[in-house]
């Protein structure tokens, strides 16, 4: 998503420009420090890219009315954030009735831009859907290392391939822990990092040099052991954004860390599968995860995966829901036997074993859940030479001035 700063104020430009810089989701930050005419906002519609314009009320509210109403009515694929809002019932009125997606108090933090930018995300993709061709992406999360994230991750994506018409792709995004390729038996010498050092020139072929198959599941499996240097963001959105254009389902094993790369990526998923196991410190670590997760407003796409439940556990279910706060999605038992089997053909467990039944109710919700048949990248939008809208193509980047 690219920022756009509409105000005369510089102090306020900069101090903005700063929180955005550390927001994850925003790929670029465009200055504009007059109003522009309803013809100028619009034209960003020909980008075929998602904005969220940030417009000061101070010196002309009226006019900030005025092109917060234009964005609402003509530009479905920008959202608004009102700065210096008057908060009289009067002017509060008329920011609701001109589609301000937010409003930033006074002062704002940075905690404050980054809920702004998340929540005009999700009305954005709400108000005008995604983009045709984007897949849906499913995040496995552990509550912790060992809670069998990424086993469930594997599992439930080459269940997901027997369906009929479904070619999904599971990448690991576990860089340091990742057991993909292992459990997988992949003897590619490529891997998740060989896409993301690649991730700005990414095209077909490379792509399908890249990843490698089990059956109808295309991969990308873990990181080398002593890989060891730190990949930027960028490179991560970069590779989601390629992959959702080829597939209609992506799982996503991540580390559970909740790095800047892992909400991002979260910030793009679907469902969230949040696996804990019933111990103490498991269901802990789980608390926390879910007090972070409810800080980005992303709660409402968590689904708790409870692994390796054993009958004779102390825990009542209604006490674990209690403690976490959430309702239980699906209970997985212990299965030791079957998952030893299928790491030992580097196949998928038995679907009709106690834990295969319960990975193919996973498989089912991420075909319910995906698009019906395969997209691909949708046509280019048309160029237009518009040199008072030409933005940098990523973060880091120093941002246009006007």
């Amino acid at each position: 998503m690219i920022a756009a700063i509409i105000s005369k104020d510089p102090a306020l430009r900069a101090e903005l420009e700063a929180a955005l810089e550390t927001t994850v989701g925003v790929n670029s930050v465009l200055i504009i420090p007059e109003f522009p005419t309803a013809s100028e906002i619009c034209t960003l519609e020909d980008t075929g890219k998602k904005y969220i314009a940030f417009i000061d009320f101070h010196n002309n509210t009226e006019r900030a009315i005025a092109l917060a109403g234009e964005i609402n009515r003509s530009c479905p694929s920008i959202g608004s954030v009102a700065l210096n809002v008057n908060l009289s019932h009067a002017d509060m009125i008329a920011v609701v009735r001109a589609g301000i997606c937010e409003v930033l108090p006074k002062p704002f933090s940075s905690r404050d831009v980054e809920t702004a930018v998340l929540n005009v995300s999700r009305k954005l993709a709400g108000v005008s859907g995604s983009t045709p061709g984007d897949g849906v992406v499913y995040a496995f999360l552990p509550a912790k290392p060992g809670s069998g994230a990424s086993s469930l991750a594997v599992y439930s994506a080459l269940a997901c391939a027997q369906f009929e018409g479904r070619r999904p792709l599971l990448l690991d995004f576990d860089m340091r822990l990742g057991i993909t390729s292992f459990v997988l038996k992949l003897d590619a010498t490529n891997s998740i990092i060989n896409a993301l050092e690649n991730a700005g020139r990414m095209d077909q072929t490379l792509w399908d040099q890249l990843v490698s198959q089990r059956g109808n599941l295309d991969i990308l499996g873990s990181a080398p052991q002593e890989f060891g240097a730190r990949v930027p963001l960028e490179h991560f959105l970069g590779v989601l954004k390629w992959a959702r254009r080829q597939y209609t389902a992506l799982a996503v094993d991540l580390p559970g860390t909740l790095e800047d790369f892992e909400i991002a990526t979260m910030q793009q998923a679907g469902t969230i599968f949040l696996v804990c196991s019933p111990d103490l410190v498991s269901l802990h670590m789980a608390g926390h995860t879910i007090q972070r997760l409810r800080s980005l407003n992303l709660i409402d796409r968590v689904s708790v995966l409870l692994n390796r439940v054993d009958k004779r556990g102390a825990l009542l279910m209604r006490d674990i829901e209690r403690t976490l706060g959430l309702p239980i999605c699906l209970t997985i038992p212990s299965d030791e036997r079957s998952i030893s089997e299928a790491v030992q053909d580097g196949t998928g467990v038995n679907p009709k074993g106690p834990l295969g039944k319960q990975v193919q109710a996973i498989a089912q919700k991420m075909v319910g859940n995906g698009p019906n048949g395969a997209h691909m990248a949708p046509p280019r939008p048309r160029k237009r030479f518009v040199e008072f809208f030409s933005v940098p193509q990523a973060k880091g980047l120093d941002p246009w001035r006007l």
